[in-house]
């Protein structure tokens, strides 16, 4: 390639202050002020919510109030449960989004640091022969920069990183795995244990697929990287030997906590089985629709780092993302789902490429990305402030028509809070583009500081300004209200068999309603009736009588129903 130099002015310092206050940005809104939403966020705040007010069987087997879910590991649901019994002071749900949040700042800072091993030491940093270009320490921590706004700038990954799900965590395990694998070639030994631990977690997380492509990641790339094969011998083996011990650990106790446990192993096992069933025709053509969106900037700026250092990819600053890059790829092909969610682990290496590649991007490019991101998010964010104003006023009508389908009937309640916030966030991103129009600053992060700021501040005006509408549209705090109204004070149980695992959850939450275990016969049963049953009138069941029966506003596609049993048991 091209030579290149990095000064020390390019080398500059993003202020930590911005960086901390871009980062509390990112990871906290969409924590505040939101009910659990239905789909994949309740649900994995339900197997916490159980684990908090249940037993000891409860932590080792997940479960939804009596439902188990053997696609979801334990690991970071007890970490959420331990908080809502540590902290009785505030609600369940809000100890929840603390330890989501942390995981979140585990997260960015794991992966800021891991980059910066790898970029402090020699290979990368170009040759200096006019002694102008900026230290090794210096260079590291401009390109760590870059990784960071980077990771926070791609569009996909924000809404998943602020769900209660196992996804969002493995993406944190594999931030600190990275980081294991970065700090591996000073210290061999604290890389492999922190490597192994992040392995056998991601076990108890997302299952065996993970766990082995991390495995298969620790195990090639000394054949990839000449660094690593000075230390693999020790890393390696501590990797390897800590990913056995705790990665076995969790199936273990399954096997011998009795026959309820076991049963949950063996359905363990089967849906990692199920998950090597390769993608399909109609998987990869949604991987084609969703891939240029969802990891956009991060993947052209990936694509143009491969190019410009293809003559040196064995550095291990390249060496590793490429490679992670390469089994997180073939764990999500291997998966039979596939869906946006699970491409979550394919962020982080496109992010550290992206960051490799920018000292060599054209002034030309970098203007291309800083105009794209301003008029992008600046797009964004003037549609967002429209809608809202005009789901307040009904003005214009056409635009207050759309707005009022996210949430019809919503009652937006006390506003001046929130329009504050949402002021603030705007002039803070007229002012940061007029800072970077008009100085053209030489440092190498200015190229996606607009980019991760752009998507900060659309994500902060939707978790401001719409946030109630949201809530209004996604939750069933009214339907679980609704259904405790109907019940006796004092009741056995309440069958659910069709109740979806996100219904279950919130009702569980927002009614401690009491669910009988299944094949139980309880005196009370909830129905979830969808799709065109939902909009039939109740057909009645031999032996109970409808006493309730109710929907989100204007959800024609889903109707709770609730029986009372009429024959004796």
């Amino acid at each position: 390639m091209r030579p290149f130099l990095v000064t020390e002015a390019q080398a500059g310092k993003l202020p930590r202050w911005g960086v901390l206050l871009l980062t509390l940005l990112y990871v906290i809104p969409g924590f505040v002020g939101r009910d659990p939403w239905r789909h994949d966020d309740a649900a994995g705040f339900g197997v916490a919510l159980t684990m908090a007010r249940g037993t000891a069987q409860d932590w080792l087997v997940p479960n939804i109030a009596g439902v188990a879910v053997p696609e979801e590991g334990p690991f970071p649901f007890w970490f959420a449960a331990l908080l809502a019994r540590l902290l009785p002071v505030v609600s369940e749900h809000a100890a929840t989004r603390v330890a989501a949040a942390s995981g979140i700042v585990l997260l960015l800072v794991g992966f800021w640091y891991a980059t910066y091993e790898l970029l402090k030491r020699p290979g990368l940093m170009p040759s200096d022969p006019f002694g102008a270009a900026a230290s090794r320490i210096d260079f590291g921590r401009a390109i760590a920069d870059c990784a960071l706004l980077i990771l926070m700038a791609t569009l996909g990954v924000i809404a998943r990183l602020h769900e209660t799900t196992t996804q969002a965590a493995q993406l944190m395990l594999y931030a600190l795995f990275l980081y294991g694998v970065a700090i591996a070639l000073r210290r061999p030994l604290v890389g492999g244990l922190i490597a192994g631990l992040m392995i056998g977690a991601s076990v108890a997380t997302r299952g065996l697929l993970p766990a082995g492509m991390m495995l298969v990641c620790v195990s090639l790339l000394p054949l990839v990287s000449a660094p690593y094969r000075l230390v693999a011998t020790r890393w390696i083996t501590t990797s390897v030997l800590v990913a056995l011990c705790t990665g076995t650990a969790w199936p273990i106790a399954l096997a011998n906590a009795g026959p309820a446990a076991q049963a949950h192993l063996t359905a363990w096992l089967a849906w990692n089985a199920a998950q090597l069933s390769g993608i399909g025709k109609d998987g990869l053509l949604y991987l084609a629709r969703t891939l240029p969106w969802y990891f956009w900037p991060a993947w052209p700026m990936a694509i143009w780092a491969v190019l410009r250092w293809r003559g040196r990819l064995g550095e291990p600053a390249v060496a590793l993302p490429l490679l992670s890059l390469a089994t997180a790829g073939i764990a999500a092909l291997l998966t039979i789902e596939s869906r946006e969610k699970d491409l979550l682990s394919l962020s982080w290496p496109l992010a550290m490429l992206a960051a490799v590649g920018l000292p060599t991007l054209a002034r030309s490019l970098i203007s291309l990305i800083d105009w794209f991101s301003v008029m992008t998010f600046s797009v964004i964010g003037f549609a967002v402030w429209a809608y809202w104003g005009a789901l307040l006023t009904g003005f214009p009508p056409k635009m207050a028509r759309s707005a009022e389908r996210i949430a019809p009937g919503f009652d937006p309640g006390p506003i001046m809070f929130d329009l504050a916030l949402g002021l603030a966030a705007t002039v803070a991103w007229v002012l940061l583009v007029r800072w970077r129009v008009s100085r053209q600053p030489p440092m190498i992060w200015r190229a996606v500081v607009l980019s991760s700021s752009g998507l900060v501040l659309a994500w902060f005006l939707l978790m401001t300004l719409w946030l109630p509408a949201f809530n209004a549209r996604s939750t069933y705090r009214q339907i679980a209200v609704a259904v405790a109204t109907k019940l006796p004070e004092r009741y056995d149980c309440i069958e659910a068999p069709d109740l979806g695992r996100a219904q279950r959850a919130t009702l569980y939450y927002f009614a401690h309603l009491r669910f009988g275990e299944a094949g139980r016969q309880c005196d009370w049963m909830l129905r979830q009736d969808t799709g065109p049953l939902a909009r039939t009138k109740a057909a009645g069941e031999p032996g109970w009588k409808l006493i309730w029966d109710g929907s989100r506003p204007r959800d024609d596609d889903e109707r709770l129903r609730l029986l009372r049993r009429t024959t004796k048991r």
